[in-house]
């Protein structure tokens, strides 16, 4: 039972290691999509139509579906100020409506450049649409940025993202965890 327990613990810190190892040496591709107004328009909200649009389309069916993506949404500090993101930050309740937002911690935090940083095992292209706020479903936690970020006031945003291997679906928290440590996203719950 010793060794049993032994090996798997063992063989998940292995594949952390080589992972954190590839990434440390370029090894993992960091993929990025520039988000202006075009990605926030109001007429793709709950619609159904933005993954379906000419603009859009190809882009959502390059999204990775079957393997696990961490990401992280990043902003112009020079843009986007401490002052001028706490004002956003206050009105996102308001102009989110009744959709589900990601936390907003209640201490706030430095702009850092880093808004939030997030994961899923699969389907990064569902999820990508969710953080949009083009979503159908309003109940899933986003960060519903067509109701609220304005690329006019603020400029544009970076959705960048890593795809890593199925293997990593059950250690993608822990790489989830210690990037928020590090990038110290503005919105988000990352708990260790």
């Amino acid at each position: 039972m010793k060794e049993t327990i032994q090996n798997i613990v063992g063989n998940q810190i292995n594949k952390l290691s080589t992972y954190l190892d590839a990434l440390a040496n370029n090894g993992l591709e960091i993929k990025s999509i520039d988000i202006d107004s075009t990605y926030l328009a109001e007429n793709f909200r709950q619609t159904q139509t933005f993954s379906k649009c000419m603009e859009f389309k190809a882009l959502y069916e390059s999204l990775p579906k079957n393997k696990p993506v961490l990401y992280w949404f990043s902003f112009d500090t020079e843009k986007l100020k401490n002052e001028t993101l706490q004002h956003a930050l206050e009105s996102i309740s308001r102009l989110t409506r009744k959709r589900k937002i990601a936390e907003i911690p209640k201490i706030r935090r430095e702009s850092s450049g880093t808004l939030y940083v997030g994961k899923v095992k699969d389907k990064f292209h569902y999820r990508f649409v969710n953080h949009l706020g083009h979503s159908v479903n309003g109940e899933t936690g986003s960060l519903q940025l067509t109701y609220w970020y304005d690329t006019l006031l603020y400029g544009n945003l970076k959705l960048n993202y890593i795809v890593l291997e199925e293997e990593m679906k059950t250690l993608i928290g822990v790489l989830e965890i210690e990037l928020a440590k590090k990038l110290n996203p503005v919105l988000g719950s990352h708990k260790n």
